[in-house]
């Protein structure tokens, strides 16, 4: 086996309940192959090992999914490593778009490569966007007659305004558009 490719590779990642129990089972599993196979069993300590306790090679997982692929045609097929993408992307989803909790888990050195590389634009939170800006800026009860309002500025706004706006804007706010940019 390889190293990892820097230190910060080696990371803690926090897991779910049934996770955790499914990896207990997983390891009384291995722990009874190899009792049973006595001294032929060569335990490499990964965890995803031959009944012998050999390593599993990549090309070894990859066929099986590629197997259970052919088995589950209503799914879209990808490459294995596309897993880790649709990992990233779903994470970002169900964090609100905390890019600093997913780089956590990915291991990125750098948020932008998560970003560019692994957040995936996602129709469904577009239209949701959209509807959001529909419902903010074009209330139902001001269609009739647009009421000026001398706080919202009509000249054109340079970078630096557009800035200061952001970081004077409150979390939710920031959140809303991170979640923006990211569709």
């Amino acid at each position: 086996m390889k190293p990892t490719k820097t230190k910060k590779s080696r990371r803690v990642i926090f897991m779910t309940g049934p996770l955790k129990e499914e990896l207990k089972s997983w390891i009384a599993r291995l722990e009874r192959e190899e009792k049973n196979a006595g001294k032929s069993y060569r335990n490499s300590g990964m965890l995803f090992r031959l009944p012998n306790g050999a390593a599993v090679e990549s090309t070894f997982l990859r066929k099986r999914f590629e197997k259970w692929q052919e088995e589950h045609p209503g799914y879209e097929k990808i490459v294995f490593h596309g897993l880790r993408h649709s990992s990233a992307t779903y994470q970002l989803e169900v964090s609100g778009g905390d890019i600093k909790a997913v780089q956590g888990n990915t291991g990125h050195a750098q948020a932008g490569i998560l970003v560019n590389t692994y957040a995936h634009i996602q129709n469904q939170a577009r239209i949701e966007l959209a509807a959001r800006i529909e419902r903010d800026f074009y209330p139902a009860e001001e269609k009739e007659t647009p009421v000026h309002n001398p706080t919202i500025r009509t000249e054109k706004m340079s970078f630096s305004d557009i800035l200061e706006l952001i970081q004077q804007a409150d979390p939710a706010q920031k959140k809303q558009l991170t979640l923006a940019l990211l569709a």
